[in-house]
């Protein structure tokens, strides 16, 4: 039993690992509590569509009462009346002033609103776990170059000492020597901080710790001009989206307010049937009628709810207005960023070799007495900040990949051909969206993480 228990937990942690970066993603998609959460609000927002579309329907009551009366005259004559009485009611809106129409117009624009919101969120999230991969791999990366580092630096110390010890060398080199093996192991201390901080975040994100990351990276389709991005953008921005079903959703509850201020017609229907024991009365009742209302005064309520809902519709336009010139702004940023590291890959690619070169002719220098042991660890020190300076515009190069797919609403599991299963809010709605009697079953989320 031991061995079954320890071979399935052995199972269940591999199944949990997320080794490339395309598992990673995946995981974040599939288990990040933040999209879990903004899913399940959307779930919520789906029932206003069922709540709106109930109003178009008849309303059925049920009222059962029973009551005692007794009455009393001077102890000698005592009368007791027991009333039972059973009513069915029916109601039926006939017109509202198109408040129904309105009200699920509304409701369904901002359920559209509530997707937008979510594939935001789920943009967003896939872009902070590329980034946490990212930086995870470049810290590990950058903490082996310093560890190397560190035992080139021993090693010049030790060969510093025996150079004194025979006057080949001064103190003063042998200080150099020391003070910049402390250096490195400051600095390989705070990599090493880094990298804990970058694990922490990484897991925070995707749910796992990162374990024997690999290299591998995600084939990317990325437009090839500022105006095919902007294209894109005003296309499939989930900002520039949320921000139009949002202003729509407002414009209908203007007149959903409106609405208030017309008359309104109901069809009232009742069956009821009486009894009373003392007298042996038993009958029934039946009455329809119809009901016309048209408000007249309300102190102000209805045309205050309708200033209100103007305001809200007001605040939306400009809120749209702000949603597109910030999508412009964030495309032609990631676009200028993604080009520039290009740049930057390539030239920290060829200052890495030039200082390789370079040390290698210091070296060979400072054997033949032309250099000495300070241009030896300045080379070295050069020869190292160069390649981590290569992994970290390498590393910045490929996250400006995704925040240019960011920027114009692209990155999405279906566009880096994730291997999961996308979330389709349709299934939830299509389901709750005409529930008429009893509730949806769910399952009942006992361990969260």
């Amino acid at each position: 039993m031991k061995i079954f228990i320890y071979i399935f937990c052995l199972f269940l942690n591999t199944t949990l690992q997320a080794n490339s970066l395309e598992e990673a993603l995946s995981l974040a998609y599939k288990k990040n509590p933040s999209i879990q959460a903004k899913r399940a609000n959307l779930r919520s927002n789906d029932e206003l569509v069922s709540i709106s579309s109930s109003e178009f329907y008849p309303k059925i009551r049920i009222i059962g009462s029973y009551g005692e009366t007794v009455t009393d005259y001077n102890d000698t004559n005592e009368i007791k009346l027991k009333p039972t009485v059973a009513k069915v009611e029916a109601e039926q809106i006939i017109f509202s002033g198109g408040r129904l129409l309105n009200n699920r117009s509304q409701s369904l624009n901002f359920v559209a609103a509530s997707r937008a919101d979510l594939n935001i969120l789920e943009q967003e999230v896939l872009f902070s776990a590329a980034e946490a991969f990212f930086n995870v791999l470049t810290s590990q990366k950058i903490i082996e170059l310093r560890e190397v580092n560190l035992d080139v630096l021993n090693k010049r110390l030790e060969v510093a000492k025996i150079q004194f010890e025979v006057g080949e060398l001064t103190l003063t080199d042998v200080a150099q020597s020391e003070a910049r093996l402390l250096l490195s192991q400051a600095n390989l201390a705070e990599a090493r901080s880094i990298l804990e901080k970058n694990k922490a975040i990484y897991k925070s994100i995707i749910g796992v710790s990162p374990q024997n990351l690999s290299n591998d990276f995600i084939s990317l389709s990325l437009p090839k001009t500022i105006e095919e991005a902007l294209s894109i953008a005003n296309t499939k921005s989930p900002y520039i989206k949320f921000a139009e079903k949002s202003e729509l959703s407002s414009r209908f509850g203007i007149k959903s307010a409106k609405s208030k201020l017309l008359p309104s017609l109901r069809l009232i229907g009742e069956f009821s049937n009486s009894e009373e024991m003392l007298f042996n009365m038993d009958g029934d009742t039946y009455q329809l009628m119809g009901v016309l209302s048209m408000p007249i005064f309300s102190g102000g309520l209805n045309w205050s709810n309708i200033r209100k809902a103007q305001e809200i519709n007001i605040r939306d336009k400009f809120q749209l207005v702000e949603a597109r010139r910030f999508v412009e702004q964030e495309v032609k940023s990631a676009f200028s960023q993604y080009h520039s590291s290009l740049i930057k890959v390539n030239s920290s690619k060829k200052q890495f070799e030039a200082n390789k070169i370079a040390l290698e002719g210091v070296k060979e220098e400072f054997e033949l007495g032309t250099r000495t042991n300070l241009d030896v660890l300045d080379a070295e020190q050069e020869f190292l900040d160069s390649q981590v300076s290569m992994i970290s515009s390498e590393n910045n190069s490929k996250l400006s990949m995704f925040y240019l797919l960011l920027s114009v609403g692209s990155l999405s599991p279906d566009f880096l051909s994730l291997p999961v299963s996308k979330y389709d809010p349709n299934l939830n709605y299509n389901k709750v969206k005409n529930v008429k009697l009893g509730w949806k079953r769910f399952k009942d989320i006992k361990n969260l993480d």
